[in-house]
């Protein structure tokens, strides 16, 4: 059988794959200052993800956080309502949220409404909607969307102004899909640098040949790297299962890192070099793939990827597993690079709020600044306080402006200086 896991997909031996051993002996000295430990670089390191959560352990926020977390709630006027299962990003001065068909900027200290990023709609500058697996380039300030053509991204300014047009061309095929027969589908874009974006190929039918591209602001092809997962697929046997996010890009310290959906490794991207960054062990076998889960009703053993994001000490994910036909439970974990040890809170709302003993944690983003974003739903924020006067009576000042909230209000954004 073809030894696979490198680049990008799951269940073999890493000690089959000489030619990445000289990754695994790159040893980094630990650096300790009399504070706290530096995370340790010790090549691919090994996230286990599916035996933390066997554990089934209540997790709390204080494990990741020393105590500093912010609530701010964010302006509910008419023209900046969200709508549901909203993303947020936050810098030092702004947040940043997207919906479908909403991208809004929200000032960072008081939640105050500053202004629409673009707009929905098929007219100069009007984007398609919204996207997923790269929506926010903090280093740059750009905010990402797809435009009208497939193939097109729109990038925007904070400033709420339309910024560029990238283009990602795929190549076609003329085959028809009844006979089983897929072009190069890109579905997802970010940028490596100033003037080089990557693309990731959809392997839609298991038989894709390349998994990124590297290309220029011209769509200038300057290299590629393979796909080497392949399974057999049918169109008229299996359907074809369609996710909001087939691949993730996330930046930490001026490097692009990329997972795609249904593999166990998450890669740092560079133009020239592709490398094996995590092992994320989630149960899953080298025959897992997007037909198998969407058609499973709860006998499937492996944990999907929802969300990862990383840190300079910590990689958050979120796992869901299946529990029964189109119904997944989702948890919530961390992999902390400086003690080595994987932790998966049992509970499906979140880690607890130990902190505060208010509502649990979620993890939405991570920013250049240590900081971790969560948010709440008014309504859960209201019902919290009707069901519990006694605890409501106990917590921060900060808080107990809460109380007062509408259950039609927009999100609560939460936000917690993290470990070093």
């Amino acid at each position: 059988m073809k030894n696979n896991r490198f680049p990008g997909t799951v269940k073999t031996n890493l000690l089959s794959l000489p030619v990445y051993m000289s990754i695994l002996n790159l040893v980094t000295s630990l650096l300790f200052s009399c504070s706290s430990p530096e995370p340790k670089e010790e090549g691919i390191r090994e996230v286990q993800i599916s035996a933390a959560f066997d554990k089934n352990e209540e997790v709390g926020v204080s494990e990741i956080t020393d105590g500093e977390i912010e609530y701010i709630l964010l302006e509910s006027k008419k023209e900046c309502l969200l709508g549901g299962s909203a993303q947020v990003f936050a810098t030092s001065g702004y947040i940043l949220t997207i919906a479908k068909n909403q991208i809004y900027l929200f000032d960072r200290k008081t939640g105050k409404f500053i202004r629409e990023i673009g707009h929905y709609g098929n007219d100069p500058g009007g984007y398609k909607r919204v996207i997923q697996a790269f929506p926010f380039d903090e280093e740059r300030l750009l905010v990402y969307a797809n435009g009208w053509d497939p193939k097109s991204y729109f990038r925007y300014s904070l400033t709420g102004e339309f910024v560029d047009k990238v283009q990602a061309y795929s190549i076609d095929k003329e085959d028809d899909l009844i006979n089983n027969d897929f072009g190069e589908i890109i579905t997802s874009i970010a940028p490596l640098n100033d003037t080089c974006f990557v693309g990731y190929v959809w392997n839609i039918n298991g038989k894709q040949e390349t998994k990124l591209i590297v290309f220029n602001e011209n769509n200038h092809r300057i290299k590629s790297f393979p796909q080497y997962k392949h399974f057999d697929f049918d169109i008229n046997r299996d359907g074809i299962s369609v996710f909001q996010w087939n691949a993730k890009y996330y930046q930490l310290d001026n490097q692009l890192h990329f997972f795609e959906r249904f593999t166990d490794t998450v890669f740092t991207v560079t133009p020239e070099k592709f490398e094996p960054r995590f092992i994320l062990h989630k149960g899953e076998t080298e025959n897992a793939t997007a037909t198998e889960y969407a058609k499973s009703s709860g006998q499937v053993a492996y944990l999907l990827m929802e969300n990862i994001f990383e840190t300079k000490r910590f990689l958050f994910f979120k796992v869901g597993k299946t529990v029964e036909e189109f119904k997944r439970n989702f948890h919530y974990g961390f992999f902390d690079k400086v003690t080595g040890e994987t932790k998966v809170s049992n509970n499906v709302s979140g880690l607890e709020n130990d902190v505060d003993n208010f509502l649990p944690f979620i993890f939405l983003s991570a920013n250049q600044n240590n900081e971790i974003i969560s948010s709440v739903d008014a309504y859960k924020v209201k019902l919290w306080f009707d069901e519990n006067p006694d605890k409501a009576k106990k917590i921060s000042p900060e808080l107990q402006k809460l109380k007062n909230i509408k259950e039609t209000d927009n999100p609560v954004v939460i936000i917690a200086k993290l470990k070093e």
